[in-house]
């Protein structure tokens, strides 16, 4: 089968949303994607895919209900005693023989064979500050578990590189106005999320004060002094927030800003489980994908290179490191879907390497644990397992994070449009890789902009007076007035410049060249003559060009929902799901 070519885009207009497939359709998705995963009959090390599938969601489920509850532990203002939020996995009793327990989630007893039947929903995206059109994710994944009377679960993908460590904040008292960053963190670029700690409540201050500033110069303009003050408003709670979980214990940037967009979400009824990736990594479901992906390290590399080579034909792409780069493969030497790093240390690229019966899995360097495939599993297992003594972590990259979630998983995973793109690979990954149908994945986007007006300045607009102020340089006979037009050396000029545009048409070389410097001089004369009116548009552009500037900056549709006015993401989501 052909990989899909999405050619989804961004939403462009204000409450405009994108989904796909359509929301009424979706619970059929959802039934057809239970029927399809039942189907697999595959293995993974020995274990029929389906028992490894209900052991994970059961060991996930439970996971997850424990984290959240440490998130929804420092959202209970006034709340004392020990702190309940634990940043590690490890400090969690997860372990297989503890998963028949019951957990409750959303207010739903699951135990072993409850997890069979029980629809999942997730989503996932970094632990940053979601703007709308990453945060309508989520809404659709609580919309869903409700109506399906299932469980919604937000993956906090906190193995990526802390490269979007900051926050937009619009700046409209600027000439022309502009979108300034404001970092949150500094000097952390490829550091993974999860190893981001504060040390104190400076960084967190500075980055508030910093932000209130930028927010105060727009109460320039009465007219949007209600709209600046509900932003500030908001900005100011929901960093309100982080400072109390810090103070309760948190002090990771993970645990911080998950804390305060769930208690964002608790006011519009929002109540899906979180779980970190790096959670998931300590799951026992977990390591067996790993030891597989050890295992068939050569084969797998080989259909994600094939499989990306294709992706690159179809949408005529070059360069050999997008949208991903290729897996290395060196004579015994193979590299696996996977970062390995140790704390505050950068990620790194993780490699298996054979030699004999033994498989030693490295960062290209060091030798971090060796494996002797003929002593089993379990023994295999317990190596990997030892990583963690080591404070070795290994973390899967984007493929192979929405591999395990979408197959181990959840019976549905809720993309944006970029995560949609680079899941045509995984499908294509999946079938050849584990010869199944790959279950369906929905896709949704949204744009909102902040509540402020624009002007009626548009692009096309700017792109008519840039036209005409040109035109005034070459033809400024066209623009003179009735008076300038009777002036007798003007329309001698005009005369010449006629003739030698009708000469220039039929003469060549250096004859050519002199004919058009006389035009061009020509020009320059007529142009002074009309100095007024030249001076008038080009005050027109500057006015177009402010006026566009100002339409942008209000149109960007990446600014934190921590800075919305209230009343504007309620009727957002409202219009979101109106139809649905």
């Amino acid at each position: 089968m052909a990989m899909k070519n999405i050619t989804y885009k961004v939403p462009e207009n204000d409450k405009e949303v994108f989904v796909d497939p359509a929301i009424d359709h979706i619970p059929e998705t959802i039934r057809a994607n239970r029927q399809k995963i039942h189907s697999y009959r595959f293995e993974i090390n020995g274990i029929p895919f389906q028992v490894l599938r209900d052991k994970t969601r059961m060991e996930l489920l439970h996971m997850a209900s424990n984290y959240t509850k440490g998130i929804k532990f420092l959202l209970h203002r006034g709340e004392s005693g020990s702190c309940l939020y634990l940043r590690n996995s490890i400090q969690n009793d997860s372990s297989w023989d503890k998963t028949q327990d019951k957990l409750s989630a959303r207010g739903l007893d699951l135990d072993y064979e409850a997890i069979k039947n029980i629809p999942i929903v997730q989503t996932g995206h970094e632990p940053i500050l979601y703007y709308p059109g990453v945060w309508i994710k989520n809404h659709l994944t609580q919309y869903l578990a409700s109506k399906l009377g299932g469980v919604g679960v937000n993956m906090i993908v906190d193995n990526d590189a802390c490269n979007m460590g900051f926050m937009y904040v619009p700046v409209l008292s600027e000439k022309p106005a502009t979108v300034r960053k404001v970092a949150f963190v500094k000097d952390k670029n490829n550091v993974a999320y999860e190893e981001i700690v504060f040390d104190d409540l400076g960084t967190i201050r500075r980055f508030k004060e910093e932000v209130l500033s930028l927010l105060k110069k727009n109460i320039f303009d009465e007219k949007i002094k209600t709209t600046m003050e509900s932003m500030q408003s908001a900005f100011e709670e929901f960093i309100g927030r982080v400072v109390e979980c810090y103070q309760k214990g948190c002090i990771d940037m993970v645990g911080l800003l998950t804390s305060a967009r769930c208690a964002l979400e608790q006011d519009f009824l929002i109540d899906n489980l979180e779980v970190p990736v790096s959670w998931i990594c300590n799951t026992e479901g977990f390591y067996h994908f790993l030891l597989h992906m050890v295992y068939e390290a050569d084969r797998f590399a080989a259909i994600y290179n094939e499989k990306l080579a294709e992706y690159r034909s179809i949408h005529k792409i070059r360069s050999k490191a997008n949208p991903l780069p290729d897996l290395k493969i060196a004579g015994n030497l193979v590299e696996l879907p996977f970062w390995i790093w140790k704390p505050g240390v950068r990620r790194g690229k993780c490699y298996m390497m054979k030699e004999g019966e033994f498989i030693k899995v490295t960062n290209g360097e060091d030798v971090l644990v060796v494996l002797k495939k003929s002593e089993g599993i379990v023994k295999n297992i317990e190596r990997l397992k030892t990583l963690k003594e080591s404070h070795s972590k290994i973390r899967p990259r984007a493929i192979t994070t929405t591999m395990f979630s979408r197959l181990f998983f959840s019976d549905i995973f809720i993309h944006g449009i970029g995560g949609a793109k680079y899941d045509t690979i995984t499908d294509e990954i999946i079938r050849e890789f584990f010869s199944v149908d790959p279950p369906a994945f929905i896709t949704i986007s949204a744009t909102l902009f902040l509540p402020l007006d624009t002007g009626n300045f548009d692009l096309k607009t700017l792109q008519v007076l840039q036209h005409e102020l040109k035109d005034m340089s070459y033809n400024p006979e066209r623009y003179a007035s009735g008076e300038i037009r009777g002036d007798r050396e003007f329309i001698e000029r005009v005369k010449e410049k006629q003739r030698l545009v009708e000469a220039i048409a039929v003469c060549r070389g250096d004859e050519k060249v002199r004919y058009f410097n006389q035009i061009k001089e020509l020009n320059n004369l007529n142009l002074n003559k009309i100095a007024g009116e030249f001076q008038k548009k080009q005050k027109e552009l500057d006015v177009a060009n402010i006026n566009l500037s100002h339409n942008e900056v209000v149109r960007f549709r990446e600014y934190p929902v921590c800075i919305y006015p209230m009343k504007a993401l309620r009727d957002y989501i409202l219009y979101a799901f109106s139809g649905g």
